[in-house]
């Protein structure tokens, strides 16, 4: 993606559009080989000189269609699959009207969330000669450096999207911003922000709290959830949380288990007044405040959007959701490996989506956006 700065525009209470923000990190050390009419086939970073395989300068210079994979951890899952393919296809039909190139678009990885799965398949098509370039979602980082790093070795570039691994070699990361504190993306403050506003908003001060997660060890869900916790503790210093973003209850992402943990815990834990969830449990939250009558008593926050979250929104069961916008973040990694292999255009490290938040004032307009990705709101 060519790099460029956009102004940003939080969403957040009565906000009815989302905007894309493209937030440049750091220099590019990346430089492009020479200024022939052919693509460069060799860049150099920091950590290393990258080659394309040959296979691959071969198919672009006979302008034949390329293969874009993007590994997901749950192709099962409700919503994300789905706003995930749309924006893998815009990507595409972006490259086509651009380049003139075909790029074939595939969204692959494990059905439901199984780290090893999803490494081996990936590793099974870059042995077979199948890819031209990868998008991977390392839902633990640590653990995807080792297939990153030797499939750019195998002269495929990969770019990570939803999550980072930053250690690996990856060229460059399409997501939101977890992780860095003193961005104004940082989802974990732009949460605790908004959980804020709207506490003030309504009157309520917050005593008590709980994180809840999908999993500690990620660096990514411990983000949010510090993030979130030091905003809210620094408008509400009294307030009391049950748990810290490393040792936060873990759910994992499948609904029914998210509904079991967490009615046990809320039979456990009377006394919390705000859940707030870096995952996907918020729906699931949602719906058993309502079942117990604790509407207008407990709250609770999270991330993501799909036809429960639209639901507990209309109902006023949640008060909001953190929107990664999937869609965006698949599309732009297509548009940014495209660009780097057809012209050049070496991506920055950090490609960041502005986060937004739907809420129960400005859920029709969440409806209306994803009624346009078929699937999205399952």
């Amino acid at each position: 993606m060519i790099q460029r700065k956009v102004g940003r525009s939080l969403c957040g209470i009565g906000c009815a559009a989302l905007t894309l923000g493209l937030l440049v990190s750091g220099s590019v050390l990346a430089t492009n080989a020479g200024a022939s009419k052919a693509p460069p086939s060799t860049f150099k970073f920091s950590w290393g000189t990258f080659h394309v395989a040959s296979r691959i300068e071969k198919n672009i210079r006979a302008h034949k269609a390329l293969n874009f994979d993007m590994s997901y951890q749950a192709v099962s899952e409700a919503g994300a699959p789905a706003e995930l393919r749309a924006g893998l296809s815009r990507g595409a039909a972006w490259v086509k009207k651009t380049y003139g190139v075909t790029i074939n678009v595939k969204l692959i990885g494990s059905t439901n969330t199984t780290a090893p799965a999803q490494i081996s398949q990936i590793t099974s098509l870059v042995s077979a000669g199948d890819l031209t370039c990868v998008g991977v979602e390392p839902i633990t980082p640590g653990a995807f450096e080792k297939v990153i790093n030797s499939t750019m070795s195998a002269g495929v570039p990969v770019m990570t999207v939803n999550t980072d691994s930053p250690p690996s070699h990856r060229i460059a990361y399409y997501g939101v911003d977890d992780t860095t504190p003193k961005s104004p993306l940082w989802t974990g403050r732009v949460a605790g922000e908004y959980t804020v506003r709207w506490a003030r908003k309504h009157h309520i001060a917050l005593r008590s709290a709980a994180l809840i997660t999908g999993t500690t060890s990620a660096p990514w869900a411990q983000g949010r959830m510090k993030g979130w916790e030091e905003v809210v503790k620094s408008a509400f210093p009294h307030i009391k949380i049950v748990g810290t973003p490393t040792d936060a209850l873990t759910t994992g992402y499948t609904p029914s288990p998210i509904t079991s943990d967490m009615s046990a815990f809320m039979t456990g834990h009377p006394t919390v007044q705000f859940y707030f969830d870096s995952d996907w449990g918020a729906a699931e939250i949602g719906g058993l405040i309502a079942s117990r009558g604790l509407k207008g008593k407990v709250f609770t926050l999270g991330f993501n959007v799909n036809s429960t979250y639209i639901k507990d929104l209309k109902a006023g069961d949640i008060i909001g959701t953190v929107d990664q916008r999937y869609d965006l973040q698949a599309e732009n990694f297509v548009k940014g490996c495209a660009s780097m292999l057809l012209a050049g255009k070496v991506p920055s490290p950090h490609q960041y989506i502005d986060p937004s938040i739907w809420t129960p004032t400005n859920v029709q307009a969440a409806v209306a956006l994803y009624k346009s990705i078929p699937g999205s709101l399952t």
